[in-house]
């Protein structure tokens, strides 16, 4: 490459928009959250967009188990400067790229080594549009921090109680930390009317208590299909075919409906998209 050349490419690699990022989080655990920012991701990138999808669990992430994917390398070989951000990436379905992490490792859960895993997220979405993060369960300090750094922050939680309580905490701490508030995601619900329920629910104690407006994004029925494909490690964005899969289109659509306008796959082909409540 010649000098010209090498000086037109450092130019635009810092003129180019920085990749958007939304964090998919889930205070309770097993609320289905890696299950949906999997599909939410592949149906992202169906939608025209360069997407990665990034597991930013600490010690228990599985996106990889999800996809059937396995690499030698991870975030965590990136954190400790054993290979380059590009080199741990893997592609997965649907063309989305796949950082994932190495399962009974907390080597970035906080402190600057946090820091550093930020940064190498940020170097391994330097080629994409998005970057899709599944967050740990709970409000520790590797969750936290991805939050604050999200651009767009989905709270999943299911309509028991001790989920959309633990979905309020998620929102208290955001709220001390001077952030917006999460878009909610109501998961297993049995009707649309339940979905709105919930949300009513957590919206009301949010405005009383914290004095903001967590509204509702989208919800995801219960359907036996989506824990299947988890069983068969192969999503249902994949293929599309599952009833479910309605409700993640919904939710993808109002998720690029909610993502800042400043990268340049944000003019999007029109989507359907399905009425969001307060």
């Amino acid at each position: 490459m010649s000098r010209a050349d090498s000086q037109a490419a450092g130019l635009a690699s810092r003129t180019a928009p920085a990749a958007t990022w939304i964090a998919v989080a889930g205070a309770k655990g097993g609320v289905g959250k890696t299950t949906l920012a999997v599909n939410l991701a592949i149906l992202l990138a169906k939608s025209g967009r360069r997407v990665l999808l990034v597991d930013a669990d600490p010690g228990c992430g599985n996106v990889g188990v999800h996809l059937r994917l396995a690499g030698n390398l991870h975030l965590d070989d990136v954190v400790d400067g054993r290979c380059a951000p590009r080199e741990a990436v893997l592609p997965g379905p649907g063309g989305i790229g796949v950082l994932a992490t190495c399962s009974g490792q907390t080597t970035f859960a906080e402190g600057e080594r946090m820091q550093r895993a930020i940064a190498a997220i940020e170097a391994a979405g330097r080629d994409y549009d998005l970057i899709v993060c599944d967050t740990g369960a709970g409000i520790g300090p590797a969750t936290t921090t991805i939050l604050e750094r999200a651009d767009l922050v989905l709270s999943v939680t299911t309509p028991d109680v001790a989920s959309l309580t633990d979905a309020y905490a998620l929102c208290k701490v955001l709220h001390l930390r001077g952030r917006p508030q999460p878009r909610l995601v109501v998961n297993r619900v049995r009707s649309r009317d339940e979905a709105m329920r919930t949300a009513g629910k957590l919206s009301a104690v949010v405005g009383k208590f914290l004095g903001g407006a967590c509204t509702l994004a989208g919800w995801v029925g219960h359907d036996d299909e989506l824990s299947r494909s988890v069983a068969a490690q192969r999503p249902v964005g994949i293929d599309g075919h599952a009833k479910v899969t309605e409700d993640l289109r919904a939710l993808c659509a109002a998720t690029l409906a909610e993502l800042p306008r400043r990268s340049p796959a944000a003019a999007a082909p029109a989507t359907r998209l399905r009425p969001v409540a307060s």
